[in-house]
């Protein structure tokens, strides 16, 4: 696990519409409900796979698009924005 996928990951979370903190050195994702600040997830990157502050796992290094779609329904957020869809 890298950087690059948490990056990836924060890519796919921010396409829902939530904000997104990373914190690189820890391998860290701070998720926030852009209208709901208490509604927030703490993502752990770690032996491959994503793990929430609450130890839920939420899936595996590679798949980080069906990662982020858990995260939004665990932060009930709408479906990821698309290009056009506004």
């Amino acid at each position: 696990m890298n950087a690059t996928d948490l990056q990836r990951l924060a890519g796919h979370l921010r396409n829902h519409g939530l904000r997104v903190v990373a914190v690189e050195p820890e391998l860290r994702l701070h998720a926030t409900h852009p209208q709901h600040g208490l509604l927030t997830e703490e993502i752990v990157a770690g032996g491959g796979r994503y793990v929430t502050s609450l130890f839920h796992e939420i899936g595996e290094r590679g798949r980080e698009k069906v990662c982020a779609d858990r995260i939004a329904r665990l932060l009930a957020v709408s479906s990821p924005i698309t290009a056009g869809a506004l």
